[in-house]
């Protein structure tokens, strides 16, 4: 972009305000220059006539015209020029005439000198605007860059000052605007990447029931047996689908931020009982003991459906990954700092680099079963995490796979 000319209507303003005050600065300084010249002048007629009447006094003999011969007389005329010429008393010109040169020459010298000395302030008030016009053109097409998304530019550094302060500003806001593109950036894709496993989620078990209804409805001769067995596996697909969209409708909620966590006080034990009771069933037919273990009045502080919701998920898991005889174990414990419950099972060892994922949404790990989503644990660590709280994942051959919740007290 070009530059744009520094002539504006602010610097009209500006200079020609300048130029007022040179105006009047000059008059002022001829009136009081004047004013003062005349009392100068007045001084020295009142010692002059001092001088002549001391004269006349000790030389009466001497006539009045005699006197006035003296005083207006020419250099040729003067035989005393080097005395009396100290005293303003000059030879070549009458006395008066003498006082109005000299205040022409004062006057004309000083008023040119305050012209340039205004000539050169008005010029450095030009060049620095000029300069300042430059720099806020500068910024401009840099904050139009920037407004067309060109977040990688760099701005020229700048001496201290007002503009300096702004730079510094803009830059700030530049840094904060890429930040936040960034971000907009991946969390489109992690959109993109969430609806493209979601419709795959999706895809495979409304793709077996649509198979399954297919055959009922094509073998109108097909045996109880094989009936009870395609309505059981719809049935169980159908489960899933509605978990699932279940759960990604939590998530989703939580991503949105319209969930708000109540802060009550229950017993642990409650908790426990709530989750326990629901999961029971899925225990009873994976042939797995659920082993509760700690003080059951230990106090959370939390949201109880919300901590229901990321404790039931964790155990659920435990369970799917438990062996047949296992014991899924829910142990309390308590210490000055936090309040923690951890889930432990014996099943397959999670090896380091799925522990790192294990929480990422989608994410399912070798050992995940042919149903598994994995959101269960992603949704987890969103409510725990919410609640001010952490949940970390431990597996060794010794310990076995422990998820734990902490809350801080």
């Amino acid at each position: 972009m070009g530059e744009r000319g520094v002539w504006n209507r602010d610097t009209g303003r500006l200079l020609g305000g300048l130029f007022v005050l040179l105006a009047l600065g000059i008059l002022g300084y001829n009136l009081i220059l004047g004013a003062k010249l005349g009392e100068l002048r007045r001084e020295n007629n009142q010692l002059l006539a001092g001088l002549f009447e001391n004269a006349r006094e000790q030389y009466p003999g001497i006539r009045l015209e005699e006197w006035m011969a003296l005083l207006e007389a020419s250099e040729d005329e003067l035989p005393g020029e080097a005395a009396l010429g100290p005293y303003g008393v000059l030879s070549g010109e009458a006395a008066s005439l003498l006082w109005e040169k000299r205040e022409r020459e004062l006057l004309a010298g000083s008023n040119l000198a305050l012209l340039g000395l205004g000539a050169a302030v008005i010029a450095l008030v030009y060049a620095s605007l000029r300069r300042r016009r430059r720099t806020l053109d500068e910024l401009t097409a840099y904050m139009q860059r920037v407004a067309r998304g060109e977040y990688s530019l760099k701005m020229r550094e700048n001496r201290e000052g007002e503009l300096s302060l702004l730079q510094n500003e803009l830059y700030k806001v530049t840094v904060l605007l890429k930040e936040q593109a960034e971000l907009s950036r991946r969390q489109k894709k992690a959109l993109s990447d969430s609806v493209s496993d979601i419709s795959h989620q999706l895809k495979t078990p409304l793709t077996s029931v649509t198979v399954l209804l297919d055959n009922l409805s094509e073998s109108e001769h097909m045996d109880e047996t094989t009936r009870r067995r395609f309505l059981g596996e719809i049935t169980r697909q159908l489960s899933g689908i509605s978990w699932l969209v279940a759960a990604l409708l939590k998530l989703s909620r939580l991503d949105a931020g319209v969930v708000e966590f109540e802060r009550k006080s229950f017993p642990a034990g409650e908790l426990l009982d709530r989750v326990t009771e629901n999961l029971e069933i899925l225990a009873d037919l994976r042939q797995v003991v659920l082993e509760r273990r700690g003080d059951q009045g230990i106090l959370l502080t939390g949201d109880l459906y919300w901590m229901g919701e990321a404790l039931s998920n964790l155990v659920k898991n435990a369970i799917e990954h438990s062996p047949q005889g296992e014991r899924v174990v829910l142990s309390l414990e308590e210490n000055p700092v936090y309040v923690s419950l951890t889930v432990t099972n014996r099943g397959k060892i999670l090896d380091p680099e799925e522990q790192k994922h294990i929480f990422e949404r989608f994410y399912r790990g070798k050992y995940a079963g042919e149903g598994s989503t994995g959101i269960g644990l992603s949704l987890a660590k969103e409510v725990v995490e919410r609640q001010g709280g952490y949940l970390t994942v431990d597996s060794g051959p010794e310990k076995g796979t422990r998820f734990q919740m902490r809350f801080l007290k």
